[in-house]
């Protein structure tokens, strides 16, 4: 297993997650990044869309980065970033309630996702067979057709058209992927799952006169279908404030937005008037940073038999809704589940299987996912089986974290991907939520 090459496509945080976990078990690992290099760590690179908004991680995301490097957690506070307790340091108000506070026994960290991605890079960089290219964009699959397998990518870097070999090549571009495009022009039609949500964010740094004292991060969410607005202010390093509003089914104006001052009065319009006073004695330090999601999609590379070689991952497979915070996590979680594949033995031509784990990781997450962007009527898609059920079950959980404590915390486990939506149809879970007033 370790004489083969593997190619990424994608220097992204997928990317890059995945190219650590598979290191250990291929000769040569590259890395191909269509962006030029960012230059410094404070600098967002201009393929990461969502780079200058707020990215905190779950805890299954925690816990992969720490798998895959070890020491993770403790090297990032000592850069800046900020810990904090997950049910003492959060103020989270969500459907019209605001959920327990209370010191638990689960941490996550706060930081701007430059310094993240920073230290990714740092820690990649230190594996000797990953290679890194900047500034080289993919074409096309290298095609043996009468084999039916994959066997490296053409490329155009400076100007220059090159055939690049591999054993396997993993698909983790992102949202703009080319895999779909280039396997129906081999006649095979890849069904996809998509939804109009319409959303967009607005974010801005600033520097508070004060210190928040009974929280680090604030989330207030819009109630739907009444309500389409609402925000975040996260404590990140250097004693900065990301603050992002949040708009669906295309209610928040990128004009409206632009300013100072209209940043301010659209914070204002949200459900609670917590970020407004917080900002308006604030300092804004930069412009506002827009950021559109018209539409999340899922790639159903599951369902149909890819060349030999190939492999889908990331948001190539899945863009998600990253109002929920589970995109980083969901990468995290399929890199651990790639290196783990490859660990067990040579499975190369055998990837069916791995594709099909990877849908697997995904399919909880577009289930919650959808749960809650189908409660506006004009969020447009197929809708699921059950879904008015199991909306109302589920608003009914989170009514109930704002007073039961232990229906809280399985409700953590599952947003945070570290537990099975089964925990919350515990008895007790079940008899509490049909109890539960409206």
């Amino acid at each position: 297993m370790n004489q083969q090459t593997a190619i990424i496509i994608g220097g992204g945080m997928a990317g890059k997650l995945i190219a650590a976990a598979i290191s250990p078990y291929f000769n040569r690992v590259e890395i191909l990044e269509k962006d030029q290099y960012p230059g410094n760590n404070s600098t967002v690179r201009a393929g990461v869309t969502q780079g200058n908004h707020i990215h905190a991680l779950l805890h299954a995301g925690d816990h992969a980065l720490e798998t895959l490097f070890p020491g993770f957690k403790q090297d990032m506070v000592s850069r800046g970033s900020i810990i904090i307790n997950s049910t003492e340091d959060l103020a989270w108000y969500h459907h019209g309630v605001w959920k327990m506070r209370f010191k638990g026994n689960d941490t996550t960290l706060l930081q701007t996702r430059p310094l993240l991605e920073s230290y990714i890079d740092d820690r990649v960089n230190l594996i000797p067979n990953i290679h890194y290219t900047y500034g080289i964009r993919v074409l096309a699959y290298s095609y043996q057709s009468d084999k039916d397998v994959i066997n490296g990518v053409e490329v155009l870097e400076n100007d220059e058209q090159k055939h690049l070999k591999a054993d396997i090549v993993i698909d983790a571009s992102g949202s703009s992927s080319l895999t779909k495009a280039w396997l129906e022009k081999q006649d095979r039609s890849v069904p996809e799952e998509t939804v109009e949500i319409g959303l967009c964010y607005a974010t801005r740094q600033f520097q508070l006169p004060v210190q928040p004292r009974e929280f680090k991060i604030k989330l207030i969410y819009p109630e739907a279908p009444s309500q389409t607005i609402g925000g975040t202010l996260s404590m990140v390093e250097d004693d900065k404030y990301i603050v992002t509003l949040i708009g669906y089914l295309n209610s928040l104006n990128p004009a409206d937005v632009r300013s100072d001052q209209g940043f301010l009065e659209q914070a204002a319009k949200l459900p609670l008037p917590d970020l407004y006073q917080e900002l308006v004695n604030g300092s804004s330090l930069t412009e506002t940073k827009i950021f559109k999601v018209p539409q999340i999609k899922w790639r159903r590379f599951d369902k149909i038999k890819l060349p030999e070689g190939l492999l889908v991952a990331g948001d190539s497979i899945c863009r998600i809704d990253p109002v929920f915070g589970q995109g980083m996590s969901i990468a995290a979680l399929e890199a651990l589940a790639i290196g783990e594949f490859f660990s067990e033995a040579s499975r190369l031509g055998s990837l069916k299987k791995l594709q099909k784990k990877l849908a697997k990781i995904v399919a909880p997450v577009w289930s919650m996912v959808l749960c809650e962007d189908f409660r506006y009527p004009g969020v447009k898609g197929k809708k699921p089986f059950g879904l008015r059920f199991q909306q109302w079950y589920v608003k009914r959980i989170f009514q109930q974290s704002a007073v039961n404590r232990p229906i809280y915390q399985d409700f953590i486990k599952v947003m945070n991907l570290t537990g099975s939506a089964l925990i919350l149809f515990k008895p007790s879970t079940i008899k509490a939520v049909f109890k539960t007033k409206v």
